[in-house]
């Protein structure tokens, strides 16, 4: 009987283990972490629900991934609006045209953005950089006030030295005004009352999976490890050049920083979930407040001021010399431990900048894979 270990009991890895245990395979994984959980994992400060490592809101066009979300803890209706203090005022993030008369030089705003209105974003997103394509999609004023600073505070390095493929999921100007930050038709935030803990919590608890949390397996230790847990397979949701001791070099990560305070004797301390704060003047980045989108009823507040720069992987940065790295760990995982022994799934493992959909449908994709695999007794990775 196939058992399975899973490095990593982040959303990727516990999405992972439901899947197997629904086919009745059982599996073990492995957290380093006191807790699984990863960066979603929701918690509590004097009583009130927050998330101690910055906003995540689970939107998606996939209906498998949302009612798998949806049957495993109830979701309360929540749709993302997102400010953002430009000129000393708090205007909407997206770019909304009603924001523009709020500036200064407003009418040449509006003669740039027209000259730009039939600009194929996702098109240009293939070709250019990630400073080209803001330029093209909303002229030199609004990409200098919204973007620049923002998202060189965000990675610490020029924009143009990032890729523009990820933009059109991350950056537009609207021209119907819809405040909100994501068109997907599946939103919402956990309504139970651990938020996103209790996500992981019913993934992880199903039969036949096992969590040990503490536990920091590397490539050295890890036929130990499948040894003791009886597995023949190994799924790795963690980062690559860690677990492989960095062999081959490190890759790049943007890490933050996440400062939480508990605010006292006030419901809301902000407008919105989350307000952006562009402008170097500012240390922080944005500031979180969880309570607009769980809705909790209860004294107090928490705010999460957030700082980049940190030692920590968050956000992989997808330039091509750290794309061909994490392939060449792949590659030398798949030779050192097997290739009909091994697979990768997850953010870290792939190193790519994906949302929590796109995580849970990478394990759903990589377990039923393997399962298949296993079902016709083959050995493909």
């Amino acid at each position: 009987m196939t058992h399975v270990l899973i490095v990593g009991g982040g959303l990727t890895g516990a999405t992972l283990a439901w899947r197997l245990a629904q086919d009745g395979v059982t599996s073990t994984v492995l957290e380093r972490a006191a807790v699984p959980g990863g960066l979603v994992r929701s918690e509590h400060m004097n009583g009130v629900l927050y998330e101690p490592h910055g906003s995540h809101i689970f939107h998606t066009e996939d209906r498998e991934v949302w009612d798998l979300a949806t049957s495993i803890t109830p979701f309360r209706d929540y749709r993302h609006r997102v400010d953002i203090v430009i000129e000393d005022k708090i205007l909407n993030w997206p770019i909304l045209l009603s924001d523009i008369d709020a500036q200064t030089r407003g009418d040449e705003i509006k003669a740039e953005l027209e000259a730009r209105r039939d600009v194929d974003a996702a098109a240009r997103a293939q070709a250019t950089n990630f400073e080209e394509w803001c330029l093209e999609l909303m002229g030199p004023i609004l990409y200098s006030r919204y973007i620049q600073p923002y998202t060189e505070k965000q990675w610490g390095r020029p924009a143009r030295e990032l890729s523009a493929q990820w933009a059109p999921r991350r950056v537009s100007v609207r021209w119907d005004d819809d405040p909100y930050l994501f068109p997907d038709p599946y939103q919402g935030w956990p309504a139970g009352p651990n938020g996103y803990t209790d996500l992981i919590d019913g993934l992880l608890g199903q039969p036949g999976v096992t969590v040990r949390t503490g536990v920091d397996v590397t490539l050295a230790d890890l036929d130990a490890e499948m040894r003791a847990a009886g597995a023949d397979r190994v799924i790795l949701t963690c980062p690559l050049d860690e677990f492989s001791g960095g062999t081959l070099g490190t890759l790049d990560w943007r890490g933050i920083d996440v400062r939480s305070v508990y605010v006292p004797h006030v419901d809301l301390a902000q407008g919105a979930m989350v307000v952006n704060y562009p402008s170097k003047a500012f240390p922080f980045i944005r500031v979180h407040e969880t309570k607009h989108a769980s809705g909790q009823q209860c004294e107090g507040t928490v705010l999460g001021f957030e700082f980049t720069g940190a030692p920590s992987r968050y956000y992989p940065i997808e330039l091509p010399e750290n794309r061909e790295l994490n392939d060449r760990y792949q590659d030398l995982l798949r030779t050192e431990i097997g290739a009909d022994r091994v697979r990768f799934a997850g953010r870290l493992a792939n190193y790519v900048y994906v949302d929590m959909d796109d995580c849970m449908r990478e394990a759903l994709d990589a377990a039923g894979a393997l399962l298949d695999d296993l079902s016709r007794g083959g050995s493909s990775a």
